[in-house]
C-alpha cells in the first residue's frame, strides 16, 4: 500500500455543496478514474480518503489537499491525469506525490485567505491591537476568546486583502470573523478565496503543504 497525497482546486458549482457531499464526489471521480484506492475492513468498508481541513460552504480554494491509499504505486502525473478526465466541472487536480507520516490533516496548521478590499488603515488598527476579544462558539459553547494570537498576519497585495490564520484541528480561526473585523461588515464566503495551507517546518516556521517531502 502506497500514501498519496493530492493537490487540487475547488471552484464553480462545487463551492455550493457541503462537505460530506464533496467527499462523496471526490470518492466517485476516484472511482470512475479506475485508482486502486484501498478501502477500510468490516461490515461497511469506506474508501481510505481524508481531506486537509474542509472548505466553508460558498467558498473557493486554489491549492486544497487531500491523502487516500492506494493498493500500488503510480506515477503522479498519471493520478492527476486520470482524476482530471473524470473530474466534474469545478474539481481540478493540480499535483500528486508519494508521503510518509502524517497526514494532512494531522499536519494543516495556518490557511492563507484572500479577498477585495485594500484599506491598509483598518488592518494595521487589528495588527495593532495586543487582544482581540469577540464571541467564539466553541465546543462547550459561546465563549469570550481572544483571537489575536490566531491572527497570523494580515497584508495587502495588489487591491487585495491577504489575511494567514490559524487554520487545524488544534487551532481554528473563521475568516469570515476576521474580515468582517476588518471591513466592518458581513462578508459572503463567495467572495472569500482560501489560497493555500501551511504546515510548521522544523524551524517552527510555515511551509506550504506542497512543499512537504516528496519520497
Amino acid at each position: 500500500m502506497i500514501k498519496i497525497r493530492l493537490c487540487f482546486s475547488k471552484s464553480g458549482p462545487l463551492r455550493y455543496i457541503g462537505h460530506l457531499d464533496f467527499l462523496k464526489v471526490f470518492q466517485k471521480t476516484i472511482r470512475r478514474a479506475g485508482l486502486p484506492a484501498v478501502y477500510s475492513q468490516g461490515f461497511n468498508p469506506h474508501m481510505q480518503l481524508s481531506f486537509a481541513l474542509p472548505l466553508p460552504l460558498g467558498m473557493t480554494s486554489f491549492f486544497d489537499y487531500a491523502d487516500i491509499t492506494l493498493e500500488q504505486e503510480m506515477p503522479g502525473d498519471e493520478i492527476v491525469s486520470l482524476l482530471n478526465a473524470h473530474a466534474p466541472e469545478g474539481l481540478i487536480l493540480c499535483r500528486a506525490w508519494e508521503f510518509t507520516g502524517p497526514g494532512a490533516a494531522a499536519l494543516a496548521t495556518a490557511a492563507d485567505y484572500i479577498f477585495n478590499y485594500s484599506d491598509e488603515k483598518s488592518i494595521n488598527a487589528i495588527l495593532g491591537q495586543g487582544s482581540i476579544v469577540i464571541p467564539k462558539k466553541t465546543k462547550s459553547g459561546i465563549k469570550d476568546t481572544d483571537v489575536r494570537p490566531d491572527i497570523f498576519d494580515i497584508s495587502l497585495t495588489n487591491g487585495n486583502t491577504i489575511m494567514r490564520l490559524a487554520a487545524g484541528s488544534g487551532r481554528f480561526l473563521n475568516p469570515l470573523i476576521v474580515a468582517k473585523l476588518i471591513t466592518g461588515n458581513e462578508i459572503s464566503p463567495a467572495s472569500i478565496i482560501r489560497h493555500d495551507l501551511y504546515t510548521q517546518d522544523e524551524n517552527k516556521g510555515l511551509i506550504s503543504l506542497n512543499e512537504t517531502p516528496v519520497f
